[in-house]
């Protein structure tokens, strides 16, 4: 079944880091997420536990205009230091890895005796908490229907009202996912980093792409290196 939506609206690389010296410089500024905005750093600081130091940065990046390859653990840590902002404070990466923010959500929710949930059936923006949220009721609304199928107490047309009740739900979730998710934009964009540069950069990127002879494999990230990744540091 195909995730109908728009394409990806951005791509981030998570690190899993421990800083637990961290925490003494937040005392009375507990929170959960910390955005960073700073010439050498844009991310999301995640705390899953502040006190042990346990901590999750969201990187951007634009495929479109830098190597993935390029964002390696030394490039992830440089970063990291650049929004803690204090080299005396130690850190260690644990793990990374790279994740797509979508608003996706499937054609259909059943096909036969297969009902998608959670992630399978939708994708949303981690803006507003909306996907694990509408992955339980999912769950909750499947679950009750096929126990009244199991216990004879219901036939299977029931089943068939799932699809009909969960994907209307995970289509304006999804909207109100991406309308939050522009909203905070306009903090970067309050700070002078326009949003939509990455966007305006990626198709000046492919025009160029277009007007340049193919290149050999050792040379084609070369139209990043000298159009795609000046351009974004310009919003950094």
């Amino acid at each position: 079944l195909a995730l109908d939506g728009p394409p990806p609206l951005q791509h981030f690389k998570s690190v899993h880091f421990h800083a637990p010296q961290l925490a003494k410089h937040l005392i009375g500024r507990e929170a959960m997420l910390y955005f960073v905005f700073n010439p050498a750093a844009i991310a999301v600081l995640v705390a899953h536990n502040i006190g042990k130091g346990e901590w999750v940065a969201q990187l951007p990046f634009f495929p479109e205009l830098e190597d993935e390859n390029r964002l390696d653990a030394r490039a992830c840590a440089a970063q990291i230091r650049s929004c803690l902002g204090d080299d005396a404070i130690d850190f260690e990466i644990i793990s990374s890895g790279s994740w797509v923010m979508n608003a996706k959500v499937a054609s259909r929710l059943s096909v036969g005796n297969v009902y998608l949930l959670g992630d399978a059936a939708h994708q949303f923006p981690p803006a507003g908490a909306f996907g694990m949220n509408t992955g339980l009721q999912d769950v909750h609304n499947i679950c009750w229907k096929l126990a009244a199928v199991h216990r004879g107490q219901a036939g299977t047309r029931l089943l068939r009202s799932y699809d009909a009740e969960r994907r209307p739900i995970a289509l304006a979730n999804a909207r109100l996912a991406v309308h939050n998710y522009v909203r905070g934009l306009r903090v970067a964009e309050a700070l002078g980093l326009p949003s939509a540069l990455p966007h305006d950069a990626s198709r000046l990127l492919e025009h160029a792409r277009r007007a340049l002879p193919p290149l050999p494999a050792s040379l084609r990230t070369l139209p990043q290196q000298l159009i795609g990744e000046p351009l974004l540091a310009l919003g950094r």
